[in-house]
């Protein structure tokens, strides 16, 4: 019976990792990254490093979140939650420009 019950948080942990960006074939003109899934729950701010957004080449838009942890974890960028994490990244980005130029 233990056996099984390490089965199954072995199986949700790799579920919840399902939602991670997945790179598209290396080519010549093809994106480095397209989301095919987004995550379902709005991830803690705290967590997050960084972002970018897929290219107009995937075949869905996506927003994909850099965690402190290095994964990557696709959103949609139409979610209120994603535009406000952009939108804070980018003061973010802009106050460290700021501060590397005073210096």
């Amino acid at each position: 019976m233990k056996v099984s019950v390490a089965a199954f948080a072995v199986l949700l942990c790799a579920m919840a990792l399902c939602h991670q960006a997945s790179p598209a074939p290396l080519g010549a003109d093809t994106p480095t990254a397209c989301c095919f899934s987004y995550v379902k729950h709005q991830i803690p701010r705290k967590f997050i490093v960084d972002y970018f957004e897929t290219n107009g080449q995937c075949s869905q838009p996506g927003v994909i979140f850099l965690t402190k942890k290095n994964r990557q974890v696709c959103a949609d960028p139409r979610q209120a939650w994603v535009q406000e994490y952009i939108s804070d990244l980018k003061q973010e980005a802009e106050g460290a420009k700021r501060q590397q130029e005073t210096q």
